[in-house]
């Protein structure tokens, strides 16, 4: 009785053909190849045909662990390693003709079976009309070898052996054919230059056989010489026909093929072919005049050929045959304003100004080489190595800055251009840009120019300028009537006129208008809005002529004037010095909020001007001292928004710092506002000046973060000495976190103060500095091994709390996740921060995140992709958390890959993985197979396949397998160089997926 829990062998599809059904019915291979997708293909039957000849030839081409041996029926050795009862069965033909040799028939020591073989193989070869390029990109070379010889054999009518003697043209047999014999010939000589092109790539390198060896360090001349003979002569050529191979009928002892039928081809189908083949190795031997006479030759035969004329020898892709022209320089294609573009920067610029100004038109340069461009002008400009001028350089700007306008998310504005060429005539070479694209703008990229435009004349050029600017857009006729007058009155509201007489007196302003009623709500309006001093000094006077019945300051209570500035505004007398201090004030630190920094402290610098004027009575030096702060505060939070820009003088602005500090030191009575002495501390934290942190006192509660912090990295720097560092920064973190409502720490505020602290760090080591004692923190109240984290810094905190059960883990969670982000914004390609918070992501069950996170670590560590992973960027820690995302994600394909980046593969993992069905639609298991360097991993896959019944995915794993640089004789450094490539798709792969 049969166990019924044995596995039974899974039937193929009803559509596969096995190999030796062809043998049995001579026909059924036509059959087969006319179907739209025959399984197996056309060459595959090739390659399965050439795997079960039982030759010794064969086998001499086949190594131990190529994927010649993988097939069913390959022969190694001699004999056939037939898998299948069906592969060994008997034919059905007589005994006599399964053992007799056939010597007086065919002139060949072969079997009746090992000729049927190689007829079949050549048959299928012809379907496919002999196009090499197909054989070279889909077979291995020790196949293409084999498939070679038996040509040569079947055509000779000898046995032949590969690479073929010197003599070998004379001694055709008479069971050969000279036609046959000529095309075999030749099929030989392009094969062995072809090969010349590809053998110093890795996969043939890789390759210990002999004979292989002996064809590729054969001579070339000989072919070289014999192609172009073949070319110079009159002599008909003729190519095999599907029909001059005579396929074996068991009951007829007949094994002459039908040489008659050849297809007589052109001479310039032949010449094409063979010329560009001699073309592609003159340019591999940098022969390059004679690669253009070869190319040039084999475009003007194929231009010769008739269109409906049908080609049976030749095989040129047009794309790859433009592509051989311009690598030669004789294309007649039109080059692209991007090779343009290149050729004129290796010739010194030639043409650059008329390339940038189609490209205006067209948008085919990148704008950042377009950038690159006008950078380098500059530099070459600046050190003498161009002797142009600068109009050249304002030329480029110009067009850059037109071609801009229409680039959506474009990081460069118009305020370079107008701020580095002041000094210039900048408007001329601008307009022309501008006048040159208008007429093939749409009526989007239309308004995009208006809006360009109207920031120029408002905001960029100079009065002057702006003037002309504004004639020329009249002229332009992009604008209509009521927006050129809307453009007129702003124009005028942006550039009022100042007054002449003295505005801060303390009766001058109280005047009264006769004129024509103003429109009070719109002068309110306008007030409120513009982001002027001398505008809403203007707008001022002409509200104090309306005799308004409140305070002017107080129009829009959205003015906030900060403690002790308010108290001395509002001390006063009731004048426009009042109105003019509390409005400009309450301004500046609305734009500061907005982020216009510039203008906000263009406010408060007019204001200080003003209240130093003569005629002012108070104390005008405690004024001035405020607003000196105030204007402190403000470029402080400007260099913190923009860090990487670094367009203050960040040394100057650091003295300023701690010069505001020592107001502490000296006893003032009075003191900046707490926020201004936290900013001018954690300003100098980022600049790393700590000494002058340290001869403060803790009084004040904000300066107590960046006082520790600051203490800390002192004794870290004595660290050779001491062994041991500050715990008031750690005390201090540490008491932000806990569940107690009330607490006696000065640090009220918990995890929200240490938040506003940590918005305004920027150095990379601070930003270490905090993360590593919240990830301390975060291991000591998560108490789970499997989930620690690790950065540096981290072994200097204590390895305990008191009562973790105090503590919110959660705060401490989101604190450390918020804190990575943000470093991670600034310094993005910090690998341990990565890694830190793909282990974070993975601790609180967010998977995908987790797995972005190890991507980019991965992706950075390897320069993306352009150097080999490097233990430090990818221990075995990482990558099993990178396989347990991977698991959790339904990608148990990408897991099974991760597990070869193990130091030892863990193949418990990998089973049990591979016997997971993913339910990831990314995670396609044979779109992984060339991601695998371990062939035990593919000799699991492929008996998973075949235990499945997918018998082409099978087939693919067994090519794979079977792919040169994966031999099991390959030395070391061959096998790290296929790892580290495999690794490297494999890395871009994920990248793709999860940083797209």
């Amino acid at each position: 009785m049969d166990d019924p829990l044995k596995p039974k062998p899974v039937p193929l599809a009803a559509e596969t053909v096995l190999w030796f059904e062809f043998l049995l019915d001579p026909h059924k291979i036509t059959q087969h190849l006319q179907r739209a997708h025959p399984e197996p293909s056309a060459l595959e039957l090739i390659m399965q045909f050439i795997s079960v000849t039982p030759d010794t030839a064969v086998a001499s081409v086949v190594t131990p662990g190529s994927d010649l041996q993988n097939l069913p029926g390959a022969t190694v050795g001699g004999a056939v390693n037939s898998p299948t009862p069906a592969a060994s069965a008997p034919l059905n033909v007589s005994p006599l003709a399964q053992q007799q040799q056939w010597p007086e028939e065919n002139g060949l020591d072969l079997t009746r079976k090992q000729l049927a073989l190689k007829i079949l193989e050549l048959k299928v070869a012809t379907w496919l009309r002999w196009d090499l390029d197909m054989l070279e990109k889909n077979m291995p070379v020790l196949m293409q070898l084999a498939l070679l010889r038996d040509l040569c054999t079947i055509s000779y009518g000898r046995n032949l052996s590969i690479p073929l003697a010197s003599d070998f043209d004379l001694k055709i047999s008479a069971f050969g054919n000279e036609r046959a014999a000529r095309f075999a010939l030749t099929i030989y000589h392009r094969l062995l230059l072809r090969l010349q092109l590809v053998k110093e790539s890795s996969p043939f390198r890789f390759q210990p056989i002999d004979q292989l060896q002996q064809f590729l360090e054969s001579p070339t001349q000989p072919s070289i010489e014999y192609l172009q003979q073949l070319c110079a002569s009159s002599k008909p050529f003729y190519v095999f026909h599907y029909d001059s191979f005579v396929t074996l009928h068991c009951d007829d002892v007949s094994t002459g093929q039908n040489y008659d039928i050849m297809h007589l081809i052109t001479p310039q189908e032949l010449r094409a072919q063979i010329n560009y083949e001699l073309a592609h190795y003159y340019l591999y031997t940098k022969q390059y005049v004679l690669a253009r006479e070869a190319a040039a030759a084999c475009n003007n035969n194929l231009q010769a050929i008739s269109p409906q004329t049908t080609l049976y020898f030749c095989h040129i892709r047009p794309v790859e045959l433009e592509g051989l022209l311009l690598a030669c320089g004789i294309s007649a294609q039109k080059h692209t304003l991007m090779e343009r573009f290149h050729q004129s920067l290796l010739n010194n610029y030639a043409e650059i100004v008329t390339i940038l100004r189609l490209d205006n038109q067209a948008r085919e340069i990148p704008l950042v080489s377009r950038r690159n461009l006008e950078l380098d002008l500059e530099g070459a400009i600046s050190t003498g190595q161009l002797k142009d001028t600068m109009q050249l350089q304002l030329q480029v700007a110009a067009l850059n800055m037109v071609r801009n306008i229409f680039e959506w998310g474009s990081i460069f504005g118009s305020v370079e251009y107008f701020e580095k060429y002041r000094e210039l005539d900048y408007l001329p070479p601008l307009v022309e840009a501008l006048t040159e694209v208008l007429p093939s703008c749409n009526k989007a990229q239309q308004s995009a120019l208006k809006h360009f435009l109207i920031d120029c004349m408002l905001h960029q050029a100079q009065p002057q300028q702006s003037k002309q600017l504004l004639q020329i857009v009249r002229d332009l006729g992009i604008f209509t009537v009521e927006e050129l007058d809307d453009l007129d009155d702003q124009m005028l509201q942006a550039a009022p006129p100042v007054p002449n007489s003295s505005l801060a007196s303390l009766t001058d302003w109280m005047c009264h208008s006769k004129s024509a009623r103003v429109d009070v709500a719109a002068l309110e309006r306008q007030l409120i809005s513009c982001t002027n001093a001398n505008t809403v000094r203007i707008l001022l006077v002409k509200l104090c002529g309306t005799a308004p019945e409140k305070p002017l300051w107080s129009i829009n209570p959205s003015w906030d004037v900060p403690q002790p500035l308010k108290a001395m505004v509002m001390a006063m007398p009731v004048s426009f010095l009042q109105d003019f201090s509390y409005v400009l004030l309450g301004k500046a630190r609305e734009l500061a909020t907005r982020g216009d920094y510039i203008e906000a402290v263009s406010m408060l610098s007019v204001l200080k001007s003003e209240t130093q004027r003569q005629e002012i009575a108070g104390n005008t030096q405690l004024m001035c001292k405020l607003l000196t702060w105030e204007i402190l505060n403000i470029q402080i939070t400007q260099s913190l928004e923009e860090w990487h820009q670094k367009p203050l003088d960040l040394q100057s602005l650091g003295t300023r710092c701690k010069q505001c500090l020592s107001v502490l030191q000296a006893g003032d009575s009075i003191l900046p506002r707490p926020d201004i002495l936290e900013s001018c501390a954690i300003m100098l934290l980022n600049l790393t000046d700590f000494p002058p942190l340290l001869y403060l006192e803790k009084r004040t509660g904000p300066l107590e973060l960046p006082l520790a912090f600051a203490a800390t990295f002192i004794e870290m720097e004595k660290m050779k000495t001491t062994k041991k560092v500050s715990r008031d920064a750690w005390e201090l973190m540490v008491s932000m976190f806990l569940n107690v409502p009330k607490r006696s720490t000065p640090s009220s505020g918990g995890s929200s103060s240490l938040q506003t602290f940590l918005q305004r760090v920027r150095h990379q080591n601070i930003f270490g500095l905090a993360i590593s004692m919240l990830g301390k923190l975060h291991n000591i109240l998560k108490d789970d091994p499997n989930h620690d984290l690790s950065c540096e810094y981290m072994h200097l905190w204590p390895t305990s709390v008191n009562n973790p059960i105090s503590f919110s883990l959660r705060s401490v969670c989101e604190t450390l996740q918020w804190l990575l982000s943000e470093a991670l914004s600034y310094y993005p390609q910090t690998i341990s921060w990565l890694k830190m918070k793909g282990d974070l992501d993975l601790a609180i069950g967010n998977n995908e995140s987790a797995m972005r996170c190890y991507v980019n670590a991965l992706v950075t560590g390897t320069d993306y992709c352009t150097m080999p992973l490097q233990r430090n960027v990818a221990d075995d820690y990482v990558i099993r958390k990178m396989i347990r995302c991977a698991a959790n994600l339904g990608c148990h394909m990408q897991a099974t890959v991760l597990c070869q980046f193990l130091e030892e593969i863990d193949y418990g993992i990998v089973f049990k993985n591979l016997s997971e069905k993913s339910s990831n639609f990314t995670d396609a298991m044979d779109s992984y197979y060339s991601c695998i360097w371990d062939t035990t991993l593919l000799e699991f896959i492929v008996n998973l396949h075949a235990k499945r019944g997918e018998h082409s995915r099978k087939l693919e794993a067994i090519s794979m397998m079977g792919t040169l640089e994966l031999n099991a004789n390959n030395n070391e450094e061959i096998k790290r160089e296929s790892a580290m490539v495999r690794k490297s798709r494999f890395i871009r792969a994920l990248a793709k997926q999860y940083l797209l």
